[in-house]
């Protein structure tokens, strides 16, 4: 936000949020790629990264290999992390999920020479009391005092020739995420960093906050407002529903 680059990060996202009213649009027009579960359609995402390359849009694209986020009160999610790290012949991680690397080879395959970086980011999050915690959306809000972030460049030349290279990326994520809990920071590294982002900068997010409350008021006052707005929630997803033929 800082270098004004905010308007150029793009988004590998599940295909179910096409169809959220209003914001589906706008994701799809924003350069979002939504992927069904198992990587479905791989010719229509592998065209969506072609087009980005092939028009020289600049972009960050972020993604989250993992599919979700790591809980440990998810024992199913995280078995089933665990057998498909077995079934490619991996050790089962402690702290992260096994990453699908489809996704993540498709779009460095695709980009070929369009790619310049690639940053490979790790976060932990310290609560009040000082432990790590895995908040949850309210929790983050509630319980969350610091973000550690560990940025590491990657060797483009290695990701490019090593269909594996995520693997060894989450392995040591896994580590640090291991060490963190002993140390309560992350080891200073001669390829990474660490930044540490606290509240005491809530006057960046002040006035976008402030915002946002202003517009959404009016539908706490006003029954019309309120009836107009559900109105717009059911038939904003028919609308779209009817136009994704026409977003590939």
């Amino acid at each position: 936000m800082r270098l004004g680059n905010a308007g150029y990060i793009h988004f590998f996202a599940k295909n179910a949020l096409k169809f959220v009213p209003m914001f589906g649009v706008y994701w799809h027009q924003h350069g979002l790629i939504f992927v069904r579960k198992g990587m479905k359609d791989k010719e229509g995402i592998r065209k969506q990264i072609r087009d980005k390359r092939i028009n020289n849009i600049p972009m960050m694209m972020t993604l989250f290999p993992e599919g979700t986020r790591f809980n440990p009160e998810r024992v199913d999610v995280i078995e089933k992390s665990h057998a498909y790290a077995r079934s490619v012949g991996l050790s089962e991680f402690k702290h992260v999920l096994t990453p699908r690397i489809a996704g993540a080879n498709m779009f460095v395959e695709e980009l070929g020479d369009h790619l310049k970086k690639i940053y490979d980011v790790t976060i932990v999050y310290e609560s009040i009391k000082g432990d790590m915690i895995r908040p949850d959306a309210l929790e983050f809000l509630d319980l969350v005092r610091t973000v550690h972030f560990h940025i590491r460049e990657r060797d483009l030349k290695h990701v490019q020739n090593e269909e594996g290279w995520l693997f060894e990326s989450f392995r040591e994520k896994d580590a640090l995420i291991e060490g963190f809990e002993e140390t309560k920071s992350f080891p200073d590294a001669a390829d990474g960093y660490e930044h540490i982002y606290t509240r005491s900068v809530w006057k960046e997010t002040l006035v976008p906050v402030l915002y946002t409350a202003a517009l959404c008021a009016p539908l706490f006052f006003s029954r019309r407002l309120r009836k107009l707005y559900l109105q717009t929630l059911a038939v904003v997803p028919l609308l779209q529903i009817a136009a994704i033929p026409f977003w590939k």
